[in-house]
Order: structure tokens, then sequence, then C-alpha cells
């Protein structure tokens, strides 16, 4: 006779996969009942463990071992929100350009950060005018950009950009970078070339196919699998759409900014700092100037993901948790959104289910202190970044630091 295990799930939020005796795999991805599909012989061993959980969430098994011997639907599974361990990875937090491993590196003003694939980072170093190599050991390096404020495209420190901001690698390590000032889209290959893809440096919203095409400030950019580029207008306040033949064409937004969600040019942005997009290919964007996190799909339909247009830092579900000028916003592989709060000082983060929780930081308390949850500090951070792990990064703007932020089992 055979009989089945299983058991239920609580306090799950997002993907998780159980192992009966290390072979059989059950995905999970909700509260309630599970059943493993095979079937154990009466008297056999059962072992139920964990082989992946949730990013940010720590799941416990009990009652986990056992004889088959009856059908066994006793087994838990208990899942909870992990704390976020705040870590400085690099920058002395005193504004400066020093190279070196750490905190013995300076930043001023850092904004875009990026992952590269050897499981370092990029970081577009804005009142350096700078892009700054971080290794995966943090030795910090001048990547691109000698600190003058010109277009000039060349390898390494021959070339310079016009207020550096926003920054995003694509699947080949080539980097593409918001050069807000000069209003273009800047690329540069893993041996630092850098070179123009898109914009002339008028100040203006046109289409057109690479540098006939106009931008008005763009201070964020997105890269798909596909290669597609898409740029948010801070002055323009429009998401722009960049083919990989440089075809250039307005995607969401339209003039003069405002607040409306709709399809394309219908939809209305405010002043907005750094943009994402997820595996589907949906963008989103820290809607700074209306206070919300607004979510955009592949064929342009705007809606709001988060946030009530009041200023605040009320967690809770979508539409009435409040954020105070978000600027950063990274997207993992499950779907959750982190953003950093720029006014609040605060890292949140946003469940596919549209809910809202404070990860890390002291609601309007700027400093740079490391610890868990709310015995860190932020001082308005820019950027966010993730990595597969779910380990993020900040590019702790006003703080002149890069930190590192891992889940970890909550005290």
């Amino acid at each position: 006779m055979n009989h089945s295990i299983g058991g239920t799930v609580t306090g799950l939020e997002g993907r998780l996969v159980l192992q009966n005796n290390a072979g059989d795999d059950l995905q999970l991805s909700a509260d309630g009942k599970f059943t493993f599909a095979t079937t154990l012989v009466e008297g056999s061993d059962y072992k139920v463990s964990i082989r992946t959980q949730p990013l940010w969430q720590f799941c416990t098994v009990t009652k986990d071992t056992g004889k088959a011997s009856a059908d066994v639907s006793d087994v838990t599974v208990a899942c909870s929100a992990a704390a976020a361990k705040v870590e400085t990875l690099a920058g002395s937090g005193s504004p400066g350009a020093a190279n070196g491993k750490g905190t013995a590196a300076s930043f001023l003003l850092p904004y875009g950060i990026a992952l590269t694939k050897d499981g370092g980072l990029l970081v577009g170093d804005w009142g350096n005018n700078l892009v700054r190599k971080i290794s995966p050991e943090a030795d910090v390096t001048t990547f691109a950009g000698n600190g003058n404020f010109a277009t000039v495209d060349g390898n390494g420190t021959a070339a310079s950009f016009v207020d550096l901001a926003g920054l995003t690698v694509d699947a080949t390590d080539t980097a593409f970078v918001a050069d807000a000032g000069g209003h273009r889209i800047r690329k540069i290959t893993p041996t630092a070339d850098v070179t123009t893809v898109a914009g002339n440096g008028t100040k203006t919203t046109t289409d057109g196919n690479g540098t006939a095409a106009t931008f008005n400030t763009p201070v964020s950019v997105a890269v798909d699998a596909a290669g597609n580029l898409y740029v948010l207008e801070y002055g323009g306040g429009v998401v722009r759409k960049i083919t990989p033949t440089g075809d250039v064409s307005t995607l969401a937004g339209s003039s003069p900014r405002g607040f409306a969600d709709g399809t394309g040019t219908a939809a209305k942005f405010g002043r907005g700092y750094n943009i994402a997009i997820d595996a589907s290919g949906n963008l989103y964007v820290a809607d700074s100037e209306n206070h919300r996190i607004r979510k955009i799909t592949p064929t342009g339909v705007v809606t709001t993901l988060a946030g009530t247009g009041t200023p605040g830092a009320t967690d809770g579900p979508g539409d009435s948790a409040t954020f105070s000028d978000p600027r950063g916003v990274a997207v993992d592989a499950h779907g959750n959104v982190y953003v950093a709060d720029f006014g609040s000082s605060l890292l949140r983060r946003i469940t596919p289910a549209g809910v809202v929780s404070t990860l890390a930081g002291q609601k309007g308390i700027t400093g740079g202190q490391d610890g868990i949850g709310a015995a860190a500090t932020f001082a308005q951070p820019l950027g966010l970044t993730i990595n597969a792990a779910g380990t993020l990064y900040v590019a702790d703007t006003f703080g002149n630091v890069i930190r590192k932020v891992t889940p970890v089992r909550a005290p």
C-alpha cells in the first residue's frame, strides 16, 4: 500500500519549492494544503525540506520526518518576512573621487547603479561625472569619464559626460548611460569605449533615429532581453523606447507633466528619477513628483502600482500606502518591486500583490548607520539594483556611499 505525504503552508509570499527525500519537488505559491505527487510505500521514510524559498522570506518545516505508516497530512511549513541587514560596501562617506578598496574609496552623490556579469557593480557617480566600477571584492576604480562637463566620445577617461545620471547593463555587459545634462543616451562597451546611441544635445522630446531624436533631461535607462532601451525623461515627463537599430519613439506620457493613468500619450507622469524592467517587459517608474510607483506594460498601458499621491511612509495595500519622493526602483525575478524612498530615507518593498512594507531605515532620519531593519539609516538614496540571490545594492546618494542589503532571518 502507498501513502501520500502532505501538510499545510502559512505566511507564504512568493514561490516556495519543497522536496521530499531530496528528490520529489513541489512548487507552491500560496498558503494552504499541499500534497506531494509521488506516494511512498507503507513504512518508507519521508523527509520534507525546503529547496528554494521566496526572496525576502524564511520558511521553516516542522513534523518534517517520519515513516509513512498512513497518509501524512501534518507537515507544517511556516514562512515569515526576512529582515534587512544593511552594510556599507564602498565609500568613506566623505565626498571625493578616490579609488581604492571598500571604504577607502570615495564618491560624490552616486546615483545610477547596475550589476555587471562578474557580480560587480557600475555606479553613475553623478557629482563627479564619472562611471565607477566596483569589483566583487569591493575594489573601486574609474571606468569611464574624466570629470569634465562635456559630451566627448572616446575610451575610458578620454570620454566625458554632462550630469551623468542613471545607467543599466545588458546581457553582453554593455552599459547604457542616461547623460542627463547632455540630453543623450551613451553606450559603454566592456572595454570602456564610449559612444552616443541617441540624442543630439537639443533639450526637447522628438522621435527619430539615433542622433536625429532628442531627449529632455534623460535620467534613467533600462534594457530588455531583446536589447530595446527604455528612457525616463525628468524634464519631459515621458518614457521613450530605443530599438536596437536606433529608432526612438515615445512609449508613454505626454507634456505638460501631470498625473493620469491611461495608454500611451494619454498617461501623464510628474518628474521621475528611475525606471526598472521585469522579466515580462513591464516597466516600473519612480514617479517622484506624484509620490507614486507606476507600472507600464509593453504595450504602453500605465497604471498606479502603489502610492496615494500624498507624501508619507505608510505601509499596507498599494492603494492606501504612501511614499515620499520615491526615486530609486528595482524589480526581482519574482515580481517584487523595491523602492528607495528618498524623502523618508527608507528602503521599501512592494509584493506582486501590491502590498508595501518597509525593509530598512528610519522614517525621516538620515545617516549612515549599518544594522538590521530600523536600526540602519540611509541618507536620501537615489539608486537601487538587485541580484538573483535577493541582495540589494543601494546608491546612498547624500551619504556618498554604496550600501549592501541582504535578507537575514529576523531576530
